[in-house]
């Protein structure tokens, strides 16, 4: 669940088929979070899980190195003999 803040602090009405109250409402659905960020709305995860600061399913962590370099997927070539 998110709390979603609304950039007019007292919008009332619907954007992204969520229901605002004196600019702020909570919202479950992803895309509409994501359209919010993108539009310049506070959004703040009410749920520990969601509180990470990276993208789903990114952990966060990298190594003292810095960031690792990964290779794109592609064809394995092999020597035909």
């Amino acid at each position: 669940m998110y709390q979603v803040t609304t950039p007019v602090k007292e919008f009332n009405g619907q954007v992204a088929s969520v229901w605002f109250v004196n600019g702020e409402a909570t919202t479950d659905s992803e895309g509409a979070v994501a359209y919010f960020r993108r539009h310049g709305y506070d959004v703040t995860p009410l749920d520990a899980e969601q509180a990470d600061d990276g993208p789903p399913g990114d952990t966060g962590t990298t190594s003292p190195d810095g960031p690792q370099a990964t290779k794109p997927a592609g064809r394995s070539r092999t020597a035909k003999g």
